[in-house]
């Protein structure tokens, strides 16, 4: 998938977006949470699809639950080859 495709996508999440595919996922993420993570995607779009994902969600994981953060990391493994 292109990353102009994945950059379009990103920038139209909304909070229930991401809260839903928390839960759709088996973790409760708060409206808190969404929130910073969509600021940080959105701020950082084009880091992340440059390879720094890890970095940038490691220097955000005390806004999140463990249970939030270990799934983000998760999920990141998951769908890395997406990105490049």
């Amino acid at each position: 998938m292109g990353k102009n495709i994945i950059k379009a996508y990103a920038m139209k999440l909304e909070v229930n977006d991401v809260i839903n595919f928390g839960k759709k996922e088996g973790v409760n993420v708060t409206e808190n949470e969404a929130n910073i993570f969509l600021t940080t995607v959105k701020e950082n779009i084009d880091y992340i699809l440059d390879g720094h994902a890890l970095e940038l969600l490691e220097s955000k994981k005390d806004e999140f639950t463990s249970e939030v953060y270990e799934k983000l990391v998760e999920l990141f493994d998951k769908y890395k080859k997406f990105i490049g």
